[in-house]
């Protein structure tokens, strides 16, 4: 009985790994998997951006213009900067009836691995009652229900100095009332419309290059 549990157990972890291909347009490839214990899928968007690691850097470290290329984002803004691989941030979602507008504080970090950089992101949603900051007064005005749960990162793989294969990962609990299947379709277009702009707005001269230098000299040599 020990060894079939053994076995159950070792079989349940590798269904978790396996990825469904859902989507392929436009160069963005985005697949889905089931968590065990969660009614919501986990998705994986891959695409490859004529751009560089560090002008990608840019985009995400650009809080305010999240709306303008994250998907059902409508508002963003950096809680605190602790160090240019350490923040805080504050998002809002719009999204479709019937579930109601989201809110979420974020803990991002930044890493290097092999394969380039990382920006992994986990909920804070109790930031602002242990930090009552005038930002905070942002987080409390707003009133929305918070995310649950929001484990994600970005992989930015440099395939040349300026091509750079880009894979968005992430797994949302979103709390409140929130329809099954309404929410794993969104889990879907989220990330296939959230990679699909990345060409375009790459190429704003203010992403080209980082803008302060304390950014590109923490950056790894390729």
């Amino acid at each position: 009985m020990r060894l079939f549990m053994m076995i159950f157990a070792l079989f349940m972890l590798v269904e978790a790994d396996e990825w469904t291909l859902v989507k392929e347009k436009e160069g963005v490839t985005v697949y889905t998997r089931e968590i065990n214990g969660s009614d919501f899928l986990e998705f994986r968007g891959e695409t490859v951006v004529e751009g560089s690691v560090e002008a990608l850097l840019s985009i995400l470290y650009d809080t305010p213009n999240a709306p303008a290329w994250m998907h059902q984002c409508s508002f963003g803004m950096t809680l605190e900067e602790v160090a240019f691989t350490e923040n805080y941030i504050f998002q809002i979602y719009d999204l479709p009836f019937p579930v109601s507008n989201r809110q979420v504080v974020l803990h991002s970090r930044l890493s290097w691995t092999q394969e380039g950089v990382r920006l992994d992101t986990q909920e804070v949603n109790t930031y602002c009652d242990e930090h009552q900051t005038s930002r905070c007064k942002r987080v409390v005005e707003a009133d929305l229900v918070n995310i649950e749960r929001s484990r994600g990162h970005y992989i930015f793989t440099p395939l040349s100095e300026k091509r750079t294969e880009v894979v968005r990962q992430q797994h949302v609990e979103p709390g409140g009332s929130s329809p099954t299947r309404l929410v794993n379709v969104l889990v879907v277009s989220s990330p296939f419309n959230t990679l699909l702009p990345m060409p375009t707005t790459v190429q704003d001269a203010k992403y080209r290059d980082l803008t302060a230098t304390k950014r590109r000299d923490t950056l790894p040599k390729t």
